[in-house]
């Protein structure tokens, strides 16, 4: 054989080994994170919100008269539907989706709601268009059409007030929502233990140390009377989920 094509085939093995191994370490430590997620069932969890669980997410669905707002949109578009079927909620009835960031897990069912307008951080949107990647060769993509929300921006949505809020960390452009000053939908800016807020798991932030100066602007909130995450539960509590973050 060739001494060249030898040395090449030789060199191009040895790559493609390390690649393989260090996806196997990947995927390994992937797995091993996702285990220790805890989303809540599929239920109404106060009076007109819900939590939607599927797989190892939740998104959250608020009832407005007869219609909906979802918060994200999970993991997998089969099982979202189905879970909706048990709570007999009619997908068209949903309006409008908070993308609370791009993940592949909180998208999904975004095309599902067709009746629904989908709502993106504009910090995020570096995440959907290529200008930065989610992980080495990886891209998050959106496919639906979005329109974009500034940070502390407010909507108001058949009487809904929803205000978006910056907290990057877990993504460049991750947001929280804030609605009617007394429900946070935090996405993946935060875990909940033992009834305390936590860091997400750093294994899937992008930058830990922005996520800690972000929830200690969540913890400066007031008025907050439920913390809604998508792994991790929630609180009725938020005084004391917080109190370790307070300055």
């Amino acid at each position: 054989m060739n001494k060249i094509l030898k040395t090449s085939l030789i060199s191009s093995a040895a790559v493609l080994g390390i690649v393989l191994i260090f996806a196997v370490v990947v995927l390994g430590k992937f797995y091993l994170e996702s285990r220790k997620l805890s989303p809540l069932e599929t239920r109404e969890i106060v009076p007109g919100v819900y939590s939607v669980q599927d797989s190892y997410v939740n998104l959250f669905l608020i009832k407005i008269k007869d219609t909906y707002i979802a918060v994200d949109a999970g993991n997998n578009q089969k099982k979202v539907r189905q879970e909706l079927v048990r709570l007999k909620i009619d997908p068209k009835k949903i309006v409008a989706v908070f993308l609370t960031h791009s993940d592949v897990d909180h998208i999904a069912a975004c095309s599902f709601f067709e009746n629904a307008v989908i709502y993106l951080p504009q910090a995020e949107e570096q995440m959907v268009n290529g200008q930065t990647r989610r992980f080495l060769f990886m891209k998050n993509q959106l496919k639906s059409n979005y329109e974009l929300l500034e940070d502390r921006q407010t909507l108001n949505i058949s009487g809904l007030k929803i205000k978006g809020i910056l907290t990057p960390g877990h993504t460049p452009g991750s947001m929280c929502f804030l609605v009617n000053d007394t429900y946070l939908f935090a996405g993946d800016t935060m875990g909940i233990k033992n009834g305390e807020v936590t860091q997400f798991n750093d294994f899937f932030n992008m930058d830990s140390q922005r996520q800690q100066k972000s929830l200690a602007q969540l913890a400066a909130l007031s008025g907050v009377k439920y913390i809604f995450t998508a792994h991790y539960g929630f609180s009725d509590s938020p005084e004391i989920a917080f109190r370790s973050w307070k300055k």
